[in-house]
């Protein structure tokens, strides 16, 4: 076997492989967009119909806002926190700093389940101010602070000081420096940050189905785990489901297309 048949080979097993990949990874959202437009008549026939997505406009999308102003909420939080903390954390040497770091990202070293019961004594017991949407919000960014926090970290360890210690020495100040010099270089860490954190509030449901009773919220995720526990996998909650995985799917492709590869430097992705 020559040496271009061995890479003819070798190029079409990988296409294969990653087309396998991509079939079973897709196989269940491609089960669910078949069956939230597939409608039964009374004879047995069916038919294709995208009127159950019509059915739960009034219901559900309003659900799916509040989902979406949450998570882009908790992304500004914790990139403004993760951020400069993870900028303290590599940068600086102080006492108690790896006590500190723990305490940062504790949340991840409980059950999500206990965190969630946590969350509820102490918004009855301690915080009643946040019973209420901030109390969901101030959930979400405490839970999540630490995936921006450890991608930051990484991006940090991994940029070189020489370039910012270049940029003052040609008079730049530290928020110049930062702006047009740290934040380009740290760009994957960044991105992968908010992405990871805007799939996971989008889609958290263990704690906001816990604080759904105390903060009287009911986030999307919630409202499908709730239709589907009254009415079973009928085809307007398939409906649910399928606008839920779509939007993120989109959401992650737009930014990683239009702002992760152009503004944050570094992620080509797609």
């Amino acid at each position: 076997m020559n040496y271009r048949t061995k890479n003819v080979l070798l190029t079409s097993t990988a296409y294969l492989y990653v087309i396998l990949c991509s079939g079973i990874l897709l196989l269940p959202l491609s089960v669910t967009i078949i069956r939230s437009i597939t409608a039964i008549l009374p004879d047995g026939s069916t038919y294709f119909t995208f009127s159950f997505y019509g059915e739960i406009v009034g219901h559900f999308w309003p659900k799916v806002w509040l989902s979406l102003t949450i998570a882009l909420i908790t992304i500004a939080i914790c990139t403004a926190i993760g951020i400069p903390a993870s900028y303290a954390l590599v940068r600086y040497n102080f006492r108690g700093k790896r006590t500190l770091f723990t305490l940062l990202n504790g949340v991840w070293y409980v059950p999500g389940v206990c965190y969630a019961m946590a969350l509820v004594l102490s918004f009855y017991f301690v915080y009643t101010f946040l019973l209420g949407f901030w109390g969901i919000i101030a959930a979400y960014s405490c839970g999540f602070l630490f995936l921006m926090l450890l991608t930051c970290i990484v991006a940090f360890r991994h940029l070189d000081p020489s370039y910012e210690e270049a940029a003052a020495c040609l008079g730049a100040s530290r928020l110049r420096t930062f702006l047009h010099i740290t934040l380009p270089l740290i760009g994957p860490g960044v991105t992968a940050g908010i992405i990871l954190t805007f799939v996971l509030s989008f889609n958290e449901f263990i704690t906001a189905l816990l604080l759904a009773g105390p903060l009287k919220l009911m986030t999307a995720p919630v409202k499908v785990y709730t239709d589907i526990r009254i009415y079973g996998v009928r085809q307007s909650v398939a409906a649910e489901a399928v606008i839920l995985q779509l939007i993120s799917l989109i959401v992650v492709v737009v930014y990683l297309k239009f702002i992760g590869t152009r503004y944050l430097r570094g992620v080509i992705l797609i």
